[in-house]
């Protein structure tokens, strides 16, 4: 069976099994770095938010013996723990200013997402761009986001400019940055101190926010990089881990920068999802001019 055609089996069984007044669709969306995934969208008529599920994990378990019934059981599951139980106000997101507070940025790669920024707001910065989204549910499922579109900025009547000074402002709030010793953050990530013979020294960091989600976007705030070269005594090279987080080397603890971005390259290529690719090169923050390139 082929995934377009597990994709339609899914849909049919998934169908069977929903209660009166639900139905499900299957939805395309365009994603970072041009991707586009294709989901089934759970609808209900007891709400006007309906969360799409994408369906490539679960191929790859129907491909190592998993059973469609087994799939949608799970999918069931997954809808129940992220669905909305309440009607969420449309006019909650037109009303520019009941939304402000909730606008939020982060960074993706301008050349390999220009299709994708041709329908958003967005601000060049080095190679990247920074895009813009309402975050508006942060709880133990994960976060919920709307990005923002030229459509609803045109109806806001707003743009790329306001946009960044008011995720600028609420950036700190919504999703504080975090700057911790990579040890650290695998100690953390494992519920256990690291015991792989990893040195404590303090030679990676790992930068990104409270959230790690789109933590990238944590290099944009005002003084971040700036109180991390203070924190260092020197300049540093950031590699672009992903579009969640960055890694912070120390200059003198590092080798060239052509080959961090060779390093950068590799990882890009077997073990990055090309949905969560950042940039292909390191970064240089100048801590005598402040300046990142």
């Amino acid at each position: 069976m082929n995934y377009q055609q597990f994709v339609t089996n899914v849909r049919e069984r998934l169908s069977l099994s929903l209660d009166c007044g639900m139905s499900v669709e299957l939805h395309t969306t365009l994603k970072n770095n041009g991707k586009e995934r294709i989901g089934l969208t759970i609808s209900d008529k007891r709400t006007n938010i309906f969360p799409t599920i994408y369906l490539e994990e679960y191929y790859q378990q129907f491909q190592k013996g998993n059973s469609i019934d087994a799939i949608v059981d799970n999918i069931l599951q997954v809808y129940r723990e992220v669905k909305f139980e309440q009607v969420w106000q449309t006019n909650a997101i037109k009303a520019f200013p009941s939304i402000q507070k909730k606008i939020a940025y982060k960074l993706i790669h301008a050349g390999k997402n220009k299709r994708l920024l041709e329908g958003m707001p967005f601000i060049p910065y080095l190679d990247l761009a920074i895009v813009f989204y309402v975050l508006f549910r942060v709880d133990e499922s994960g976060i919920a986001t709307i990005p923002i579109t030229n459509e609803l900025a045109h109806f806001w009547n707003t743009n790329a400019q306001e946009l960044y000074h008011l995720a600028k402002n609420n950036a700190k709030e919504l999703l504080p940055a975090s700057f911790k010793p990579i040890h650290v953050v695998i100690e953390e990530l494992m519920g256990r101190p690291y015991e792989e013979g990893m040195p404590a020294t303090d030679i990676m960091y790992i930068l990104t926010n409270s959230l790690r989600t789109f933590g990238a976007a944590s290099m944009l705030y005002e003084e971040v990089l700036e109180q991390i070269a203070g924190q260092l005594g020197e300049s540093f090279f950031i590699l672009p881990s992903s579009i969640h987080e960055l890694i912070i080397i120390p200059e003198s603890q590092s080798p060239s920068r052509e080959h961090l971005s060779d390093m950068v390259i590799d990882v890009n290529e077997t073990q990055t999802d090309i949905e969560e690719i950042l940039s292909d090169h390191a970064y240089y923050y100048n801590h005598c001019t402040l300046t990142l390139c």
